[in-house]
C-alpha cells in the first residue's frame, strides 16, 4: 500500500518514519527539503493530511514552509483514495466537482482512542508549562482550568495530583456536577470574574471567547494566562497584556512537547484503518 503524506509538523515526519518501518511505501511532502519535487499522486493509495488541522488559512501546514493548496492535491488524487485527515479537509474533498472520485474520507477527531491519549499528552505538557512559568511548586496554588472535556479534566487531574487547588470552569451544569465530583471547585463561566482575582494562573481549553475584557481586568496583574486551545482562543491576549497580565498561547502541545509519543498516538489509528482498508 502506497502512502503519501501532505504536510504536517514533526510528529507527521516521526509517524512517516513509523510507517515505512512497518512495510509501508511512503512518501512526503512538504515535510522534508527537497520534497517538494514533482509527486505522483495518483499512484498513491492513501493521502495522509495533518492533524488536527488539515487545512488552515485555505492552505495544508506544511513543516518545510511549501505552499499546498488542498484543491491541487485532490485534483492528482487517485479516484477511490482513502483521505485521512483533521479538520478542514470537508470543504474541498466533498465538493461537487470531486463527488465523482468517490474519495474515503476518515477524519482523526472521529477516533476515540486517539483524541483521549492526545488529551492525556497535551495535559502533561500543560503542566510542564505551568511549571515553566512559575518560582513556586504547583502544590498550593490556585489555578483555574477553563473547560472540562477530554483535555480540561485530564489537565484538572494532573495539577490536582501535583497539589494544587483546582478550580474549573464549565457551561454545562452536568459538567460542573462532574467537576465537584472529582474534587475540583467548579463554577460557572459567568463566575470567573468573582473568583479571578484569586488565581494564580488561568489554563483555557476552551476553544471560544468565554473571557471578555472585564472578567480579564479581575486578573491581578503579573498573572500567568496561557491559551492552551485552538482560535479564536479563550480570551484576547493583547488586552490581557495591556491589562497586566503575563500571556502565552501555547498550540499543537503534543507535537511540541512529545512529538514521539503525539506520533505514536497516531499510529495506533492510522494502522488500524489502514488494515480495515486492506
Amino acid at each position: 500500500m502506497k502512502l503519501l503524506f501532505v504536510g504536517g509538523d514533526k510528529r507527521t515526519l516521526l509517524l512517516a518514519g513509523m510507517l515505512k518501518k512497518d512495510g509501508y511505501e511512503v512518501s512526503t511532502l512538504g515535510l522534508r527539503e527537497g520534497d517538494e519535487t514533482r509527486k505522483d499522486f495518483s499512484s498513491a493509495d492513501v493521502i495522509l493530511f495533518p492533524y488536527p488541522f488539515a487545512v488552515k488559512g485555505g492552505c495544508v501546514p506544511a513543516l518545510n514552509g511549501m505552499t499546498i493548496h488542498p484543491e491541487d492535491v485532490l485534483e492528482k488524487a487517485c479516484a477511490g483514495c482513502l483521505l485521512l485527515a483533521g479538520r478542514g479537509l470537508e470543504p474541498y474533498a466533498l465538493a461537487e466537482e470531486r463527488m465523482p472520485k468517490c474519495f474515503r474520507l476518515r477524519k482523526y477527531e472521529q477516533d476515540a482512542e486517539l483524541l483521549e491519549r492526545n488529551a492525556d499528552i497535551s495535559a502533561e505538557a500543560a503542566v510542564f508549562e505551568t511549571m515553566q512559568r512559575s518560582d513556586r511548586t504547583i502544590a498550593g496554588m490556585r489555578i483555574l482550568v477553563t473547560g472540562y472535556g477530554l483535555f480540561g479534566c485530564a489537565l484538572a487531574h494532573r495539577l490536582k495530583a501535583f497539589g494544587a487547588q483546582v478550580w474549573v470552569a464549565a457551561r454545562r451544569g452536568e459538567v460542573r456536577r462532574q467537576a465537584q465530583d472529582d474534587g475540583m471547585h467548579a463554577i460557572s463561566l459567568q463566575q470567573i470574574r468573582q473568583i479571578a482575582g484569586q488565581m494564580d494562573m488561568l489554563l483555557n481549553t476552551v476553544p471560544a471567547r468565554i473571557i471578555d475584557e472585564d472578567t480579564l481586568q479581575a486578573f491581578r496583574q503579573g498573572t500567568w494566562l496561557l491559551e492552551l486551545a485552538s482560535a479564536p482562543y479563550g480570551f484576547d491576549r493583547d488586552a490581557a497584556a495591556a491589562l497586566g497580565c503575563r500571556c502565552d498561547v501555547l498550540p499543537a502541545l503534543p507535537a511540541r512537547y512529545a512529538p514521539v509519543s503525539a506520533a505514536d498516538a497516531l499510529r495506533g489509528t492510522v494502522s488500524r484503518w489502514l488494515k480495515e482498508a486492506e
